[in-house]
């Protein structure tokens, strides 16, 4: 793998879940000149300051047009990490991505299949990555490219957050129908190495496009059986209606509680029929990203020894 004509690199939301581990692969990398664009008010700040080669960039909290035209300049990519509830607010980005010359945008994406209609239907989260991506094509005439890492759902993260239905704590799992819906799994690790080899590679070979990457894909009740085989303990199974799941959190969002959407986006995930199951959904592009393959008992071992020493965050 070689570089390319990337060096300077920007990542927006340098924090986070994705934004810490990311900024690490990224420094790491030796490959690239990298900035870190993050709010002025982030309690991350000192810490990022301790970080050697790194440029760091405080902006506004309400992210001023002309303060990201000036931040992006200069810089050949912005990959942006900003948070799920956040990511319609990249068209904004996107255009002061041009305005400021860069080649590339790597978009917020990291889930499921944003441009699955009936994903873009079921909440404003995938509905908005799905604008942004639609946006991000209109804009290919303007000489900006872009790119997008779909990967599914992080399972250790999922333990650590109550997502996937899944309580660690209470040694206790949640079954949307049946759990039988498939989902595409992918460990932040090979999330991060799917990025920064995007940005190596030739061009022309990631260009406007979604990378699909997946580990495996698995299903509730499949990931519970191996919970079970690897912790010898039985965990009990509540079951609930996926429909009725749904018709209660736009219930809920009708009535102001904003918290639904996350219960939404859950839904999306692990039922199969929203865009999750990344194989059905196109290419699978591991082999181009040279991803280090990774088993279903491997990550859920690591996500129970990871809860043991940090339980939920």
């Amino acid at each position: 793998m070689v570089a390319t004509e990337y060096k300077n690199i920007i990542l927006a939301g340098p924090s986070g879940s994705l934004g810490a581990p990311l900024l690490q692969g990224l420094l790491s990398s030796l490959q690239f000149t990298v900035s870190a664009l993050v709010r002025s008010s982030s309690t991350a700040i000192p810490y990022l300051r301790t970080l050697p080669n790194l440029y760091l960039i405080t902006i506004s909290d309400s992210y001023p047009y002309s303060d990201l035209v000036a931040a992006f300049q200069g810089q050949d990519v912005v990959v942006s990490a900003l948070t799920t509830l956040v990511a319609s607010d990249q068209v904004r980005f996107i255009d002061a991505a041009i305005e400021g010359g860069v080649k590339r945008f790597v978009a917020s994406e990291y889930g499921l299949n944003n441009a699955n209609p009936k994903a873009q239907g079921l909440n404003s989260v995938f509905g908005g990555k799905g604008k942004v991506q639609e946006y991000l094509r209109k804009k290919e005439r303007e000489g900006l490219t872009w790119s997008s890492i779909t990967c599914g759902m992080w399972i250790s993260w999922s333990m650590q957050h109550k997502f996937l239905g899944l309580r660690p704590a209470e040694k206790h799992m949640i079954f949307w129908d049946d759990g039988k819906g498939l989902f595409s799994a992918t460990t932040l690790d090979n999330t991060v190495r799917a990025v920064i080899n995007s940005l190596l590679l030739p061009s022309e070979r990631t260009a406007n496009r979604s990378l699909f990457i997946q580990d495996f894909a698995t299903s509730q009740a499949e990931l519970l059986a191996a919970i079970e085989k690897i912790s010898g303990e039985k965990w009990s199974v509540e079951t609930v209606d996926s429909e009725a799941i749904i018709h209660d959190a736009n219930k809920r969002l009708a009535e102001g509680d904003k918290s639904a959407t996350w219960v939404l986006i859950e839904t999306g995930f692990v039922t199969g029929r929203y865009g999750g199951n990344l194989a059905e959904e196109g290419p699978i592009e591991n082999e181009l990203l040279d991803l280090q393959p990774v088993s279903l008992e491997d990550v859920v071992r690591e996500g129970l020894e990871t809860f043991k020493r940090t339980g939920y965050t």
